[in-house]
């Protein structure tokens, strides 16, 4: 073979392998009855156009998991569940959709030659069987007529980080799935975890019409994929939009890394709000790992359909927190810091019980209910008072504090029951 094209041969090779995955050519790899009568057959929008490597897949997840949070914190729409469903619906990046028209969600636009949009050919027919067909090769090896076709036209956006925000931003906001996201961030604020919210979720949009399979396939499907590259932790901002600079950042930060206390779904963590006794119940319940016992525990005021029944029976059965007094635990009330001490005095967060002869804090008295706890607590060096002298026993706790204290507790390394 002539020099001259030994070294033209060489750069074609090179060329070919530089190319950037996203543009392989679909036809390459699955040939269709169109290209070829006899090899090809009539190709689904989840073919991929390769097998992906661990690590093509790994950077895949890496790269869709900056733009989900992204669109988490400006619409809401739950990080893992976009991962997920882009898994799923694009294997990894690597479905002729996916190649070609950087839509890596399997979006559809129902019209006849739409512009600006990239058709399938060769898709098996979806609009019940009302596609012409050109020529029968045999099971699957169909030749459609796809001039006429509504069923295989697909969105072309300029990258993956437009199709996400699109997703997100506009198609499962729209009425038909609307709904999922209140559901999602009224589960998130009853105390589910991101996973069950997030599953929920999947769950939701499959059975509005996401997946004509329905919710228990959709889910199980996407939520094996969230599970095993544990997504939910894309949903855990590490770093919230309102504590930058807060006094309580750092504190807040390693909570969330824990998963003992969480953000709003709008990336919010809203430090200086007040806690509710029954969220307090649920953040002393995830920090302390507590157990279920067999002692029967009642409140007339939280029936079992309220979402913090079971971390309210918890903290009442480990004797954490009691109730308010003729069989109420008044769930929706504040907690306040006189409370507070108490509670982790009952959890054992002390050496010993303190023994003071003079008060420590001028609006704590001898005879007060929680006393033994508010002294003994101050003595750890776990809370503090005011400059004024005062404990502040009625004040209501924010989020932030609690999230202070838990963090010095953690690192005392003190014995948790």
């Amino acid at each position: 073979m002539p020099l001259t094209r030994r070294i033209t041969l060489l750069l074609v090779v090179f060329s070919l392998l530089s190319l950037n995955t996203k543009m392989v050519s679909a036809s390459a790899k699955n040939v269709l009855p169109f290209e070829d009568a006899e090899a090809g057959r009539n190709s689904n929008a989840y073919l991929p156009t390769f097998q992906p490597s661990m690590d093509l897949k790994r950077s895949f997840v890496e790269e869709i998991s900056v733009y989900a949070k992204e669109a988490n914190a400006k619409w809401g729409i739950p990080a893992s569940a976009i991962i997920g469903m882009a898994i799923i619906e694009s294997g990894y990046g690597t479905t002729r959709i996916a190649t070609n028209a950087n839509n890596i969600f399997g979006i559809k636009v129902w019209v006849t030659n739409p512009s600006e949009k990239w058709q399938l050919k060769g898709q098996p027919d979806e609009n019940n069987g009302t596609v012409p067909v050109l020529a029968n090769y045999g099971v699957d090896r169909l030749i459609f007529d796809e001039s006429k076709r509504v069923d295989n036209w697909y969105r072309m956006f300029d990258d993956y980080k437009e199709a996400v925000d699109y997703l997100a931003g506009t198609f499962l906001l729209n009425k038909r799935y609307g709904f999922a996201k209140i559901n999602y961030e009224n589960n998130l604020q009853k105390g589910w975890s991101y996973e069950q919210a997030s599953k929920q979720y999947i769950y939701e949009i499959a059975n509005a019409g996401y997946n004509h399979l329905g919710g228990d396939y959709y889910r199980n499907l996407v939520g094996k994929v969230m599970t095993e590259w544990d997504l939910y932790k894309y949903d855990q901002n590490s770093i919230f939009k309102d504590i930058q600079g807060h006094w309580a950042q750092e504190e807040i930060e390693f909570l969330a890394e824990n998963g003992w206390i969480n953000g709003y779904p709008d990336g919010t963590f809203k430090p200086n709000a007040s806690l509710t006794r029954a969220h307090a119940a649920k953040i002393i319940s995830n920090f302390l790992g507590l157990s279920a016992t067999t002692e029967p525990i009642y409140f007339n005021d939280v029936p079992r359909t309220f979402w913090g029944h079971d971390v309210i029976t918890l903290v009442a059965q480990h004797k954490l927190m009691n109730g308010t007094g003729s069989e109420r635990f008044s769930p929706h009330s504040y907690l306040t810091r006189a409370h507070m001490a108490q509670i982790f005095y009952n959890a054992g967060f002390y050496t010993q019980p303190v023994n003071n002869a003079s008060n420590s804090f001028t609006d704590v008295r001898k005879d007060h209910w929680a006393y033994v706890a508010i002294e003994t607590i101050k003595q750890e060096g776990i809370m503090a008072g005011y400059g004024d002298g005062r404990f502040g026993i009625n004040d209501p706790i924010t989020r932030a504090q609690m999230a202070a204290v838990m963090y010095k507790l953690d690192q005392k390394g003190s014995n948790k029951k």
